[in-house]
């Protein structure tokens, strides 16, 4: 990962090395890049991706939500953080989307769960903005 991040030529170079490089366990990528449209969730296994998402904001998909299900399955019941998250994103709309909004997002329940360790937002175009929030157990 570190190597990706300090190699890669661009948002596509560092996908595709993120899609490709071996790894030992299953992992979701979820990359943003610095211009307009770049965002990704690369579902990867031990042989290569199973998946790659982009964001398609021609079709009204300016966001994706990755929890710990792929995407492509329905989350279980006893664990859909999935729904409230889309809906959290769409009442919050694009126009209004910024790292305070998308931190609230984060953290409505039960997006936000009793086993969420920390939540951390960050801008691929402006790196000095971010946020972490180490969570207290519920």
């Amino acid at each position: 990962m570190r190597n990706t991040l300090e190699e890669a030529e661009d948002f596509e170079d560092a996908v595709m090395k993120l899609a490709k490089i071996p790894i030992i366990a299953d992992v979701y990528y979820i990359v943003a890049g610095a211009r307009p449209n770049q965002g990704v969730v690369v579902t990867r296994n031990r042989e290569g991706p199973a998946d790659i998402w982009p964001l398609d904001p021609v079709n009204g998909r300016w966001y994706q939500v990755e929890t710990n299900y792929d995407h492509w399955t329905t989350p279980p019941p006893f664990d859909d953080r999935r729904t409230p998250a889309i809906k959290a994103l769409n009442a919050t709309g694009q126009e209004n989307i910024n790292l305070d909004t998308l931190f609230k997002v984060l953290s409505v329940k039960p997006t936000l769960n009793s086993i969420t360790i920390y939540t951390t937002v960050m801008s691929a175009a402006f790196p000095e903005m971010y946020r972490t929030e180490v969570r207290k157990k519920t």
